[in-house]
């Protein structure tokens, strides 16, 4: 009896431990389209801080390729921000650009920065698009900023608070002053009357769907929200373009034109006319030395994500990405798109059909 007892309870035991191993371990070698054996791969991916929109969308794709791979694995790692992903693949462990997604945002300067180290976009994630406002209805241009306060983003090398700066001076505004900071300190200075004037963001879902953030929604409880930058839309780009190329801190290359139109109505009745604004693209993006078949994988993953609307449960701006969404740039000419893509990503959407289109057609 005790010897039945015992190989029962060892059988059991092989049958746990073999269960076990199973559930731990790694993806096999699994065959490629060709036949092939694929090695198993794990990136990772630079995605900025915990809850920030990107790294929680980034958080959603490295689960669906986890899912859907059957060679390649995702995880994501926080970094200091959005804007410092770039910078850490800049350093000196060089291995890293091998194995690391980028989330990268435009403008930064470490994206043309010291170093060989070039962000290759894979698809498209976000956009960071903000307005001037204000509740002062005598502020009707740029130019009336003249002798105000105005709140403007962080001005660091890697920040984009120069194009706003430099908006004003093109448009004519004199003798103002600025206050420096991050989204929630512009609320606080405008909310409590530190600045007159000062950009904020503002929700856009490609192609054409505008809504009021949380920051307009809290500033508007305070008055009627005007906007100074309407009409003349025109001019009002070649503005953001001519303001996107004089900074700095890109150095040699220069930024593309982030200029984007808001119909009349998108921010609310008192925007009565077209609108011009800036708009800072978010992007994942790899480094050349990620090998292609990495990106294609991922871009796959991506695009049959995109298509099936599985980013929305994750997050509100999850539904602007869709596969059209993906190949959109503010590189207006073909030849410098095609550069700037990883050929991973252009391999794929290349043998799908799928166009590299710009923003600014």
């Amino acid at each position: 009896m005790k010897k039945k007892i015992l190989v029962i309870f060892l059988c059991l035991l092989l049958v746990m431990v073999t269960l076990a191993g199973c559930s731990s371990a790694p993806k096999e070698v699994a065959p490629s389209e060709s036949g092939e054996k694929k090695e198993p791969f794990h990136v990772s991916f630079a995605a900025g801080r915990p809850g920030d929109t990107w790294y929680v969308l980034s958080h959603a794709l490295a689960t669906f390729i986890n899912e859907e791979s059957d060679w390649l694995t995702a995880e994501v790692v926080a970094t200091a921000g959005v804007t410092d992903n770039t910078r850490v693949l800049m350093g000196d462990d060089k291995s890293m650009r091998g194995t690391h997604v980028n989330v990268t945002m435009l403008p930064g300067a470490t994206v043309w920065g010291e170093g060989e180290y070039m962000p290759l976009q894979i698809g498209m994630l976000s956009m960071l698009n903000e307005t001037f406002v204000t509740l002062d209805s005598s502020i009707v241009t740029l130019a009336d900023v003249s002798g105000k306060t105005v709140a403007l983003p962080r001005d660091v090398p890697d920040g984009y608070a120069f194009i706003f700066r430099n908006m004003l001076d093109l448009a004519g505004a004199k003798d103002y002053k600025i206050i420096h900071g991050g989204t929630g300190d512009r609320l606080t200075a405008l909310r409590d009357g530190a600045a007159v004037v000062g950009t904020l963001p503002f929700d856009f879902y490609y192609p054409n769907e505008y809504a009021l953030s949380s920051n307009l929604m809290e500033f508007g409880a305070r008055g009627t929200l005007y906007y100074p930058n309407q009409g003349n839309t025109k001019e009002a780009l070649e503005i953001i373009k001519e303001a996107c190329v004089t900074d700095p801190f890109v150095g040699k290359s220069a930024l593309p034109a982030l200029g984007m139109v808001a119909p009349a109505k998108s921010l609310g009745d008192t925007q009565t006319e077209d609108m011009a604004y800036v708009s800072t693209p978010i992007y994942w993006s790899a480094g050349i030395e990620m090998p292609e078949d990495v990106v294609y994988e991922i871009t796959r993953i991506l695009y049959e994500a995109a298509k099936d609307g599985d980013f929305v449960p994750y997050h509100a701006m999850g539904k602007g990405i869709t596969p059209e969404f993906l190949t959109m740039s503010f590189w207006s000419d073909d030849q410098e798109r095609q550069a700037m893509f990883h050929p991973g990503a252009l391999k794929f959407y290349k043998e799908i059909g799928m166009d590299l289109k710009t923003f600014v057609e």
